[in-house]
Order: C-alpha cells, then structure tokens, then sequence
C-alpha cells in the first residue's frame, strides 16, 4: 500500500522524473556551486562595455552573457518545470 503511494507521488514518466531528479541533485553539489561562482565571476568581468570597438563585438560579448546566464538559472527553469509536471499529474511539488 505505502508502494503505491509512493509511485503515485512521482511523474508517470519514469525516465522524465529521474532526469528532474538528477539535475535537482546536481545543483546541490559542491561542483556546481563552485561552476556558478566561476559563472558569475565572467558575468561580472564581460558585461563591461571596455573591449568592445564595433558592432560586431557588441553582439558577441551580448551573445557570451546570454550564455552565461541560461546556464546560471538553470536551478529555477528546471525546478519550475519540474514542479509544474508534478502538479499537472496531481502531485504536490516536490522540488524546493
């Protein structure tokens, strides 16, 4: 009986919850800490307006912030969605 609770808390796509899952670990690690610090630190460093002489290099370093910051809120987008599957199928949400 507890077994089948316990399933019904998950996502019916099991390979889909497990992926949810597993990034939601990897943004506790230390590692992934560490990259975001890194992360942040070339945000700081690239969104200065020294270095660039055309449009061209505009539009690159705008390209290498855009970058910089789809990886640094991957935390929030996955523990949305993840959050908003788990609810679609009647689950209350999981991830913090």
């Amino acid at each position: 009986m507890a077994e089948q609770r316990e399933e019904q808390k998950g996502l019916k796509d099991r390979d889909l919850q497990h992926y949810y899952e597993s990034m939601l670990a990897m943004f506790e690690t230390p590692g992934w800490k560490y990259m975001t610090e890194d992360l942040t630190k070339l945000h700081t460093a690239a969104n200065k307006l020294k270095g660039i002489a055309t449009q061209s290099d505009l539009d690159k370093r705008l390209g290498q912030i855009d970058i910089l910051e789809t990886v640094m809120v991957q935390p929030a987008v996955v523990t949305a969605a993840y959050d908003m599957l788990l609810e679609g199928e009647g689950n209350e949400p999981k991830a913090v």
